[in-house]
């Protein structure tokens, strides 16, 4: 098959979409199929990648119309100049509003939901409204659906009577025991399984700032908070984050490759403090290195995580404060949660797991 993948950034730049567009075309290639993604940039290129072919194609500075713009652009551009495409897979809504155009020449296309775009804190109440109108309308315009989360299915069901299939998220297991050529540890002045860990942007509704107000109130000593994570959209909020931490919280901003193995790799307890989240893959990349969990009671991280975490109400700096002293106090019982996960992780979030499913959600589709 020839698969079409349209709706996220840089692949060098690793966001959930990102990460989950690279990960699942680099086993679908292994599995003989032909993928294209098409990357928002800020230039043109067109390179190789275990495989997978990447189209880079910038689009106009705005945020309201770059997305669509750039969906409109990558749907053109296949029709023009993709031979013999099978499938176009969106990613969110801004790029599925031109789903129309595939089909009108037979190609079979789906959206992809990550997320409930429409309820992040960082939009204003106008951006919400449009992007809860947006949300209704691609629902209904897309004949096909795909969910990263059950919880997302159970949602388009009930708010919209759509179906959609549930196709999630996944990691590729590391290897703990390789050693990482990264001095990152040195660097921060960190010592192994004697810091906490947040990882992903630095945005409000993942209320990094409750997680950093928590931790002041801590009182056992000798751990530190590592937040590692950027967001070059609003540089204001950062700064906001970084006057409020004390000594004890350390910024990496955004970390990749090695310098992302060795922070995973050697933190006691990962973080997930977020008000609203899809199915977070940087949360499985954590239990992934057998890391325990400080996550929210959303629906979504229950949803993976199960029994198997400590769990706090969302934007709770009291109950963060006594998570993390919990934490530190509990080694044995996070030992059972660690190895619970992991079991979760291997036996159904896996990218190889996850390709043949998508293959087969294809091939229900009459699409071989």
């Amino acid at each position: 098959m020839k698969i079409i993948f349209i709706g996220g950034r840089s692949i060098h730049i690793l966001g959930g979409i990102e990460n989950y567009m690279l990960n699942l075309t680099r086993e679908l290639a292994k599995l003989g199929h032909e993928c294209v993604v098409w990357c928002e940039s800020d230039h043109r290129e067109v390179e190789y990648l275990d495989g997978v072919k990447i189209i880079y194609h910038p689009g106009p500075k705005s945020n309201l119309i770059c997305k669509p713009w750039c969906g409109l652009k990558a749907t053109v551009r296949t029709l023009m100049h993709e031979k013999n495409v099978d499938f176009v897979h969106y990613n969110a809504w801004p790029a599925s509003l031109w789903n129309w155009l595939p089909r009108m020449f037979g190609i079979q296309t789906a959206m992809e939901g990550h997320g409930l775009e429409w309820q992040r804190s960082k939009y204003s109440k106008l951006s919400q409204t449009i992007m809860k109108y947006m949300e209704w309308f691609t629902a209904h315009i897309n004949n096909h659906l795909i969910m990263c989360s059950e919880s997302q299915v159970r949602y388009f069901k009930k708010q919209y009577g759509k179906t959609a299939v549930c196709i999630p998220g996944a990691v590729v297991l590391p290897n703990v025991s390789a050693t990482c050529n990264s001095d990152i540890l040195e660097k921060y002045n960190l010592q192994p399984q004697r810091y906490f860990l947040f990882m992903g942007r630095l945005v409000q509704d993942k209320n990094p700032d409750y997680l950093i107000r928590a931790f002041g109130k801590v009182k056992t000593l000798g751990y530190k908070l590592v937040i590692a994570g950027s967001n070059d959209t609003c540089p204001e909020y950062v700064e906001k984050l970084k006057k409020m931490a004390n000594n004890d919280v350390v910024f990496t901003g955004a970390i990749y490759g090695e310098d992302k193995m060795q922070i995973l790799k050697n933190a006691f307890c990962f973080c997930l403090p977020s008000t609203i989240e899809g199915l977070s893959i940087v949360l499985m990349e954590a239990t992934s290195y057998k890391l325990p969990v400080i996550a929210t009671n959303i629906e979504a991280n229950e949803e993976f995580l199960g029994n198997d975490a400590i769990y706090v109400t969302p934007e709770n700096e009291i109950e963060l404060t006594q998570a993390i002293e919990y934490a530190i106090s509990n080694p044995q019982k996070l030992k059972e949660q660690v190895d619970a996960n992991y079991t979760k992780l291997v036996s159904h979030y896996t990218w190889d797991k996850i390709a043949i499913k998508y293959v087969e959600y294809l091939n229900s589709l009459g699409i071989k």
